[in-house]
């Protein structure tokens, strides 16, 4: 990828120089807005790694700086400033049009750096109808389990299967790459099928062997749609030997669901049969307060946007206990996606959630790994 890093501190563009060249991306760096307002093509780059202080100007006067030059950058803003002043920022950028991938505090992390960036590179591959199909096809793609756990206990209480896609020639395909390709193109349908097979065979395997953990499977609600989805259901259930009460469906893109009536009677069905039923991403605008209401969920999932910042942003803390307290009050279970500290982990136990998943507990493994960990 093309990059520019633009801090006045010489250290700063040393080390994130140094760390993007050395993973094969092209960089540019800059001291001040000056050098930029003097060659603004020099903004025109798939990736900007921005001090939000620079000298006497700011980030966002560079931020400016892009939309007045119609630039399309992706921007990582790097500060040591207060958190809800650089957020305002971020807020800002979005509101311009702009990629605003979010906040690094210094001293800076250089690992997550490279994870931001490692996700953008693969997210920028253009995945077209034909890759997938040519995936499905060929079988690859599978699955890995992130364990959930019990936020009191520590314990495991289970798995949400999660897709992935190892391709020979593009490398791996991350999910937000080619989830709305398959969706659009109407191959969602078979991709899912073919996926709930792997999580139910493994289901089978994990509980023959005495593995007792609830698996989480993600449903697209274009599945709702088709007219046979319940019965197909239902008899891969039977084909793999595997009980309703050792699933829950999380139900993804709520807000995609066009035939709303047809989508309560179906998930009813399921609920009646012992299936737990999840409402994803909640509070992201995907999942609404309405669809809440009228659908039968048993399980709420706060949306990792609001974990990320629950430590220290007060603002993301107090939507966190409201939702919360909105799942107690409706005798749902709760889970938090995305706990990556101790801290976060911790306040979440104290504001009532149930339970968690998230890189502090565990990454997504394949299922050998799983067993073995």
């Amino acid at each position: 990828m093309r990059c520019i890093v633009v801090d006045d501190d010489p250290s700063i563009l040393s080390l994130v120089g140094a760390l993007l060249n050395r993973h094969g991306h092209d960089v540019d760096m800059a001291e001040s807005l000056h050098e930029l307002e003097y060659d603004p093509n020099r903004l025109n780059v798939d990736l900007m790694v921005l001090d939000y202080r620079l000298g006497r100007s700011t980030g966002m006067e560079v931020i400016r700086l892009l939309v007045t030059s119609s630039i399309q950058s992706h921007v990582i803003l790097l500060s040591g400033a207060e958190r809800e002043l650089v957020l305002g920022t971020v807020e800002l950028g979005r509101a311009y049009g702009l990629n605003m991938l979010g906040v690094l505090e210094k001293p800076l992390d250089g690992s997550a750096l490279l994870r931001i960036v490692d996700q953008l590179q693969a997210s920028l591959r253009t995945i077209s109808s034909e890759h997938i199909r040519e995936a499905l096809q060929n079988g690859h793609f599978m699955l890995a389990y992130q364990p959930k756990f019990c936020l009191s206990t520590g314990q495991v209480t289970g798995v949400e299967a999660l897709a992935r896609w190892q391709d020979p020639e593009l490398g791996p395909v991350p999910p937000d790459s080619f989830i709305s390709v398959a969706e659009k193109d109407g191959q969602i349908t078979p991709l899912t099928w073919q996926l709930v097979d792997q999580a139910l065979a493994q289901q089978y395997r994990w509980r023959r062997a005495g593995i007792l953990v609830d698996m989480a499977i993600n449903l697209s609600p274009v599945l709702l749609e088709t007219d046979d989805f319940l019965a197909q259901f239902l008899n891969r259930l039977t084909v793999h030997d595997v009980m309703p009460e050792s699933l829950t469906l999380e139900l993804t893109e709520t807000r995609g669901i066009s035939d709303m009536d047809r989508a309560i009677v179906e998930l009813v069905r399921l609920r009646d049969l012992g299936f737990d039923i999840a409402i994803d991403d909640f509070g992201t605008g995907n999942a609404s307060m309405l669809q809440l209401y009228r659908l039968p969920f048993t399980q709420l999932k706060i949306d990792r946007a609001f974990v990320a910042d629950c430590h220290d942003d007060d603002k993301a803390e107090s939507i966190i206990h409201m939702i919360i307290d909105l799942a107690h009050r409706l005798k749902i279970e709760v889970v938090a996606e995305g706990i990556e500290t101790l801290e976060q982990g911790h306040l979440l136990k104290q504001l009532g959630c149930h339970s968690g998943q998230g890189y502090l507990f565990s990454r997504p493994m394949h299922a050998g790994q799983f067993e073995t960990w």
